[in-house]
């Protein structure tokens, strides 16, 4: 299986890659297990994103170091899922726009088809101040909470001895949606909570993660094959929210960045990046280090992500150009709807995108940094080679670093 699906990486149309183990699943099938994690996990090319875990019938994974462990893998069944739902392994299949229902009229400007886009932020000041860039994805959550839309929320909560160490949370309350509001630059694998979501029966639901979380859900929403744990997420996530992403960092960088600002890392409250890393401490006091020095701490794990502006999401959102809001841009009907609702209900607030044009700009260069000169991951170099290479920063790899096409070599 592994022989012909290189063979169709190497020479086919991305689209049928997944081919190779759809052939071996009408054959009887085969121990996708172990394809997953040879293919992508060994080779370091795991992006973390949960959705093998999350959508296993039979719970072959734990979620270990922030990848799959194939902890019991004999009681694999042949399903063939994990793979499946892996946004290393393949692109979304192309009916993935007609499930999604995307908003008219689409524009696409290289950074997924998307109808509309505001500065948004919560009309309650409280909020504001509490969350990371103007409290949009809470006042949208708590909302839909409260309205009825939407009786519980996966989302990224924090270690409580460690502010800046997040873990996934099952929200259900205002409560709970407000404690777990603000931004963490080390990753948070949040859709692990689908587990207790689907176990808990708690429907219908609002997804909110990062780029590479969001696009393993669609796999898992869009998956060809059709089992009651796939049907289970495409008929009960019924809004996804993405959050742009360039890279996460690691959790040794928490401790970095405290000894660039000379504070013990357990006082740092909150990170927020704007071209330089600023950093909340407990007191209120701000300070800030260079994201150049930082950047030295990003997962390695990023290097295979594509998206900055979660393409596949109802709603993108983030802290991008206008001060104290979030840039936000309407991808679908289901983003609309949200949006809209909160908005007749005065729950959020709203100002042209047009007031600060910088936003778009710099949101449209983020996004183009993410792609340019990559090929899709299941073609990228393995974790091994690129420590043999000596560059393992995920922004830089493929536009100043051992990455760059040989017809592009010295641009950037």
């Amino acid at each position: 299986m592994g022989e012909r699906y290189r063979s169709l990486r190497d020479g086919g149309d991305p689209h049928e890659w997944a081919y190779a183990w759809r052939r071996e699943l009408n054959r009887g099938g085969f121990r996708a297990v172990d394809f997953l994690m040879d293919e992508v996990v060994e080779s370091g090319k795991c992006v973390g994103c949960a959705s093998c875990v999350t959508i296993c019938p039979v719970d072959v994974f734990d979620y270990v170091d922030e990848r799959p462990l194939d902890t019991r893998s004999d009681a694999c069944v042949l399903c063939v899922l994990c793979v499946e739902v892996c946004p290393v392994l393949r692109p979304a299949d192309r009916d993935l726009p007609v499930m999604l229902e995307r908003r008219p009229p689409g524009v696409d400007e290289g950074f997924g088809a998307y109808s509309y886009g505001v500065y948004a932020r919560s009309s309650d000041p409280e909020w504001v101040a509490r969350a990371q860039d103007g409290g949009l994805v809470s006042g949208l959550v708590i909302h839909g909470l409260e309205s009825g839309s939407l009786k519980g929320a996966v989302l990224g909560d924090v270690v409580p001895e460690q502010r800046q160490i997040g873990r996934p949370l099952l929200a259900t309350t205002r409560e709970a949606v407000l404690g777990a509001a603000g931004s963490r630059y080390t990753y948070s694998p949040n859709t692990l909570a689908l587990v207790e979501a689907m176990r808990r029966d708690v429907k219908p639901l609002v997804v909110v993660g990062v780029p590479c979380q969001v696009d393993g859900v669609r796999l898992q929403q869009n998956s060809s094959i059709s089992l009651s744990v796939a049907r289970w997420y495409r008929d009960n996530v019924t809004l996804v929210i993405g959050l742009l992403c360039s890279e996460a960092f690691t959790h040794e960088s928490v401790t970095k960045l405290g000894e660039m600002i000379d504070v013990e890392p357990s006082r740092i409250d909150n990170i927020n990046i704007k071209g330089k890393v600023v950093v909340r401490l407990d007191d209120g006091e701000i300070r800030t280090a260079s994201l150049k020095q930082y950047q030295d701490f990003a997962r390695p794990a990023c290097l295979y992500c594509l998206d900055y502006g979660a393409e596949n999401a109802d709603i993108s959102a983030g802290g991008v150009g206008l001060d104290g809001w979030t840039l936000t841009l309407v991808r679908t009907e289901a983003g609309h709807r949200a949006l809209q609702g909160a908005i007749d209900d005065g729950w959020i607030e709203t100002q042209p995108l047009e007031t600060e044009p910088r936003g778009m700009f710099l949101f449209d260069m983020l996004a183009g940094a993410k792609k340019k000169n990559r090929p899709l991951p299941a073609k990228m170099p393995t974790l091994a080679e690129r420590e043999a290479l000596g560059w393992l920063n995920p922004k830089t790899f493929y536009t100043k670093g051992p990455g760059v096409p040989e017809e592009t070599e010295g641009t950037s």
